[in-house]
């Protein structure tokens, strides 16, 4: 019989400590102990005296498989209308589904019923897929719906608002939201609120958003600078650090995604704050990304970055998803590539997000009913980035030769 013993849910981060755990991190790659955790461990069977617990090891070697682990990864788009068929995503590798839901024919009334059916529905699909949803609305998503988003904007937060019943009925199939509503395809530009909307405007946006989502589910926005405008009044500022990411304040659930990623230098705009070239905004991002997730998607011009930068600013900017659709031209470049004797296309699918891999582990070859167990579990994260959602750690213990 199997015993499983879970420990307190905690929140990994690159480069940081773990309260209560051992940890060293490289500058590439963050390795952590996972204990030495202590566990009071009752078995079937007779009492027995403690004894000197003899000590096994055991050392792990790297697989180069690429599966599907939760909230990371390549996404595949799709609308809430339309949504295809998801069955096959895990067997490719992939666990998040981007879904889109479009609001155009809302501009001028609440959304109805049948709307709000229509992304339940969407949310209940990604579900019995096993997939996890970056969720993102918008009034169009074409070249033809420039400043095509309501002037009212206390329809747009009535529609957040609305959206948001849906959302928390189904908090547990979310990895993010995209913060969208402004513009064409809800990126923040080409907005009846400006171009880029409005000081004013975005931060409406987005702070309906972090009230509509329950915490800890994070609410990207469309480029850095954004972020540091937004929280520039706010207390504590604009800037996080370990003494602030993980307390729940509306900067610590605040992302950003990259919708032309990879388009050197400025990414068609993304970068563009005076004073900021891109090595700045690297820095910047390094030190955000650290604690809350990023990610988008590429654009024709992406192909001409070569894979050992694409490689190095992933990890800069701890990737965590990116578009498998879009752009078909950049990601065959990557397919093409070699780095370091590897297709780069393959270094990218399987460091994206987080990729935890046990190094040593450490337990006693017996365990007596009422004794205490020291188990010692190192990990070491290869991936991009950090895990953004809580998750609890658990040990099984079953009969064994040892």
């Amino acid at each position: 019989m199997a015993t499983i013993f879970s420990a307190p849910v905690w929140r990994p981060k690159r480069r940081n400590a773990l309260p209560g755990c051992g940890c060293a991190f490289g500058s590439n790659r963050s390795a952590l102990v996972l204990g030495v955790l202590m566990f009071a461990i009752q078995l079937y069977g007779p009492d027995a005296p403690a004894a000197a617990a003899v000590q096994k090891e055991r050392i792990f070697r790297e697989s180069r498989e690429i599966f599907p682990n939760p909230e990371r990864g390549f996404y595949s788009p799709a609308n809430t209308g339309r949504m295809k068929q998801l069955d096959g995503l895990r067997q490719q590798g992939i666990s998040l589904l981007f879904a889109e839901t479009d609001l155009r024919e809302f501009k001028e009334r609440d959304l109805t019923l049948e709307k709000l059916a229509e992304v339940r529905e969407a949310l209940a699909a990604a579900r019995r897929a096993r997939l996890k949803v970056i969720f993102r609305a918008a009034y169009g998503f074409t070249r033809r719906d420039y400043r095509a988003d309501p002037k009212d904007m206390d329809r747009i937060l009535g529609h957040i608002r609305q959206m948001s019943v849906v959302l928390t009925e189904n908090a547990d199939v979310l990895c993010g939201v995209q913060a969208g509503m402004l513009g064409p395809w809800g990126e923040w530009h080409g907005s009846n609120w400006g171009d880029p909307p409005s000081l004013e405007a975005r931060r409406k946006v987005l702070f309906a958003w972090l009230d509509a989502v329950p915490a800890p589910i994070t609410v990207d926005i469309r480029r850095p600078m954004f972020i540091r405008d937004i929280y520039a009044d706010e207390p504590g500022g604009n800037t996080l650090s370990e003494k602030t990411a993980y307390f729940g304040s509306r900067l610590s659930r605040t992302g950003f995604h990259d919708d032309s990623f990879l388009a050197l230098p400025s990414d068609s705009g993304t970068f563009v704050e005076s004073g900021w070239d891109r090595r700045r905004e690297l820095e910047w991002c390094s030190q955000h990304g650290r604690f809350t997730p990023s990610g988008g998607e590429t654009v024709p011009t992406s192909a001409g970055t070569p894979i050992s930068q694409v490689l190095s600013e992933m990890e800069l900017f701890h990737t965590s998803y990116l578009n498998i659709a879009y752009h078909s031209g950049t990601l065959a470049r990557w397919r093409q590539a070699e780095h370091h004797g590897e297709n780069g296309f393959q270094q990218v699918a399987r460091r994206l997000g987080y990729r935890f891999v046990a190094q040593r582990l450490r337990y006693p070859v017996q365990i007596k009913s009422g004794e205490t167990c020291r188990i010692e579990l190192t990990l070491t994260n290869v991936g991009f980035a950090s895990p953004h959602l809580t998750r609890e750690v658990a040990f099984a213990l079953a009969p064994g030769d040892g």
